[in-house]
């Protein structure tokens, strides 16, 4: 057994069938940079048990192959993807922390020479630090303090939002509720929210792809950096009365468009926005760009 695990040969095999582990950190980042990953009701438990427990041992068998050319290249390049992947899922910890000390541990564990991993070391400890800072200041210049949170029934009881809304959960069930919100072609599908701001905030209203998501059996991946701002206009506090979409027959030629039509209050009158197309991605949405 001593002769089989000490083969060069099994320790290579085995570095290549630990590579997996890398190729699947690697592509959940890149996944996240283009999707919001939200896990299905209950599941962050179930997930975080398996994803924890691959990630110990694919750590075993990176240790286990830790002179191996390829392990060393991977407990580099390991590094500057967990950073990305912080970056990309700020705050959600189920996702990021095992991944991180995976990068972390192998980094230090590899067969790297020594005088590599010092210099390494220092540019990826200034990377972290520096291009964490650099996230939240961005944050903070572009969005400033404003806090903008979804309207609808998974609102936090525990939350101040909740307790604006509270009397309204009735009319926030009918106007969120799948039905109404996803448009007849079933392509588009808008949503609700709070803005709670320095000013007075506000109540938006924004139209969103609905195809384009990606179900998975723990986990959505829903489009992001793709919306249309139908108003911003609301007042806050108040649920809209009457949001819901409707077909507008253009008077010139004749053709149909999706529209959503829309009352911020009971005394407004009803207004409506028709959705031809939707805005190119932006791709730098996590920084708080919009």
């Amino acid at each position: 057994m001593k002769e089989i695990l000490g083969n060069l040969w099994v320790k290579r095999c085995v570095s290549v069938f630990s590579a997996a582990y890398f190729a699947v950190i690697t592509l959940l980042t890149y996944a996240t940079f283009l999707y919001k990953l939200e896990f299905a009701e209950g599941m962050t438990g179930s997930f975080l048990v398996i994803y924890a427990s691959a990630s110990i041992f694919f750590l075993v068998l990176m240790i286990y192959t830790r002179d191996i050319f390829l392990t060393r290249l991977m407990s580099v390049l390991m590094m500057p993807v967990a950073f990305m992947l912080i970056l990309l899922n700020m705050y959600n910890w189920a996702l990021i922390v095992p991944p991180f000390l995976v990068a972390l541990v192998m980094f230090f564990a590899a067969g790297t020479r020594e005088n590599v991993k010092v210099i390494l070391g220092t540019i990826f400890l200034l990377m972290y630090v520096l291009g964490i800072v650099a996230y939240f200041v961005l944050n903070m210049l572009i969005a400033g303090s404003s806090v903008e949170t979804v309207i609808d029934l998974s609102l936090d009881p525990a939350g101040s939002v909740y307790q604006l809304y509270s009397g309204q959960m009735k009319r926030i069930s009918d106007v969120t509720d799948e039905a109404n919100t996803y448009s007849p072609d079933g392509a588009y599908r808008f949503y609700i929210t709070d803005l709670q701001d320095s000013d007075k905030g506000a109540v938006k209203i924004y139209v969103v792809p609905a195809n384009q998501d990606i179900q998975l059996k723990y986990f959505t991946l829903k489009q992001k950096g793709i919306r249309k701002t139908i108003t911003k206009n609301g007042t806050r506090g108040i649920v809209p009365p009457n949001v819901g979409w409707i077909v507008e027959t253009d008077e010139n030629t004749g053709e149909n468009f999706l529209a959503v039509m829309y009352q911020l209050t009971d005394e407004e009158l009803p207004k409506s926005m028709r959705i031809r197309s939707l805005p190119a991605k932006n791709y730098f949405e996590f920084l708080g760009i919009s």
